[in-house]
């Protein structure tokens, strides 16, 4: 069995709203691929803390980024993959 991220691969949405406004933010994509060119094959740990210096990777997440484009904030969420 493999373990997938269901946000990455279409099979669910997470919507996350903005603290500020209250507006659904855009979901940006992974970190990884926002991160740089060469992001998408760095190791997790390369982006264990970021975002104001908060921990924001674990081992088994995939961390997605949102952007509110009203208040111009950015927020992370975790995703936990699923075994297909």
């Amino acid at each position: 069995m493999d373990q997938v991220c269901p946000l990455c691969n279409g099979m669910a949405a997470v919507y996350v709203y903005c603290d500020k406004c209250g507006i659904r933010m855009n979901e940006e994509g992974r970190i990884e691929d926002i991160k740089g060119a060469y992001s998408p094959y760095m190791d997790k740990e390369s982006f264990h803390t970021d975002m104001n210096n908060s921990i924001i990777t674990g081992d088994h997440l995939c961390i997605h980024l949102y952007y509110c484009e009203k208040c111009g904030i950015w927020k992370h969420r975790g995703v936990q993959p699923k075994l297909i």
